[in-house]
């Protein structure tokens, strides 16, 4: 940091040799887990990244115990606080907080808990039990998933809850403000998601939200178009459709595509009309801009410095981290993973994602994609599950069809098997049709634009 900066800001009243080690040190730490890009087993990650995989691998061929055990409690424990009597409920009211639910999601964990068994087992029908569905969802995908998010919400306040993003979002405020009408500090939940996880971009914006750093149609517009999927993730994507050597290519048509509807759709409805307000029980909180003549990066350090004189200790953070954990891997996980299964089932054995995109043919063939009738499943689909459209990509041969529906399941970003479900746990003023009708706008963008690409390309 400049000298000149740091004399500056030693002049605030919340400068102090503490309150600046308090804001260095886990800022730094939280830098380095989150955000940093290494290599690990020959691909690009971050430490966060490669903590989960090294946990996932220490784990091991129990981890489809250990999901399966959270899916079958979720089931049980919702069954019971759904149908038992006020006055036990109001003897555990935590426990009634997390397992207390709608017939929806009730039934959701409920498939979750017995689906899950029944992978586990080995014991069932195919279409429940096969390495295409059940396995897929609820003991890959749902063990990585565990093991980003677990590690994630315990370590996560040491990127928001002790100043980096105060002085980060300070320091970058005008170009976030002039290009898309956002604080700076939405640059850091960009930064999450596209070195290291959406998930982790997502629960950046909830937590911001949640404690007065960004107003109600702040975090909606943040929540559903700078939750970008990571470059591992885009990696993946590219080898599963078959396009892996036009990775650059397909990376950069996701960022050209995020810019654009980042700019498009928070002036359309629904979140065209959603209020500048701030979470109720905080109010506002964030104050970016300078208002005493002073420069801008003393300014971002005497707002780092007043974060972190605030601060939870680090016993603190963790057990309010554990908490959230808690939270999202017994009511959020399940439903989430059972929609992904249901998912998958549907497409791998049933023809009722073609019978229902039908009517989208027409405008593939109009777009001259090759191979509609295959291709107008992958999208739609990716509201359900972002993986799937990429793996009917990998079954279509025609690298213009394939590259479109990879580009798609990279830039839908509203899925819910996983990011819309986090919003909907959250206190992010969005429902379900809203989630829906901003896939929709963001599929509508994003379609012709990567047609167009695909057509120079090939």
């Amino acid at each position: 940091m400049n000298d000149q900066v740091v004399n500056s800001a030693q002049n605030s009243e919340h400068w102090t040799r503490a309150n600046f080690l308090k804001f260095l040190i886990p800022s730094l730490l939280g830098v380095g887990l989150f955000l940093v890009p290494v290599e690990f087993n020959g691909k690009m990650t971050v430490l966060l990244g490669m903590m989960a995989e090294l946990l996932k691998a220490a784990v091991g061929s129990s981890m489809a115990h250990l999901t399966t055990f959270v899916f079958v409690t979720s089931a049980v424990l919702s069954l019971f606080y759904s149908l038992a009597s006020e006055s036990w409920t109001r003897r555990t009211p935590a426990l009634a907080e997390m397992f207390q639910t709608t017939p929806i999601w009730l039934i959701l964990r409920v498939v979750g808990g017995v689906f899950s068994t029944m992978t586990l087992l080995q014991y069932g029908p195919e279409w429940v039990i096969g390495k295409s569905t059940g396995v897929t969802a609820f003991v890959d995908v749902a063990g990585i998933i565990f093991c980003l998010i677990g590690i994630g919400c315990l370590l996560l306040p040491l990127l928001t809850d002790y100043g980096f993003l105060e002085f980060a979002g300070t320091m970058l405020r005008k170009v976030f403000q002039k290009v898309f009408g956002l604080p700076g500090r939405s640059t850091i939940d960009a930064l999450a998601s596209w070195v290291g996880s959406s998930s982790i971009a997502v629960l950046v914006t909830i937590r911001q939200y949640e404690t007065g750093f960004y107003s109600m149609r702040e975090a909606s517009v943040i929540a559903t178009n700078f939750s970008v999927v990571s470059v591992p993730f885009v990696v993946l994507t590219a080898q599963v459709a078959g396009v892996s050597e036009y990775f650059f290519q397909l990376y950069g048509a996701m960022v050209l595509i995020g810019v654009i509807c980042a700019i498009v759709t928070p002036k359309l409805p629904p979140l065209s009309r959603i209020p500048d307000e701030y979470y109720p029980p905080v109010g506002k909180q964030i104050k970016e801009a300078a208002d005493d003549g002073r420069s801008l990066g003393s300014w971002a350090i005497e707002q780092a410095l007043a974060r972190a004189s605030k601060a939870p200790s680090i016993v603190k953070m963790l057990k309010s981290g554990f908490h959230s954990l808690l939270d999202l891997f017994f009511t959020m996980m399940p439903a989430a993973m059972a929609i992904e299964f249901l998912a998958l089932a549907t497409y791998e054995y049933t023809t009722i994602f073609h019978f229902i995109t039908t009517p989208l043919v027409p405008i593939l063939e109009l777009l001259q994609i090759p191979e509609a009738h295959a291709a107008a499943p992958g999208v739609v689909v990716g509201l359900l599950d972002q993986f799937v459209p990429a793996i009917i990509a990998g079954g279509i041969d025609n690298p213009i069809t394939s590259f479109v529906l990879a580009g798609l399941s990279v830039t839908q970003l509203i899925f819910f098997a996983e990011s819309a479900i986090l919003i909907m746990r959250s206190k992010i003023p969005l429902s379900v049709p809203q989630l829906i009708a901003i896939f929709a706008l963001r599929t509508t963008i994003a379609l012709p634009i990567l047609t167009v690409i695909a057509h120079i390309m090939f």
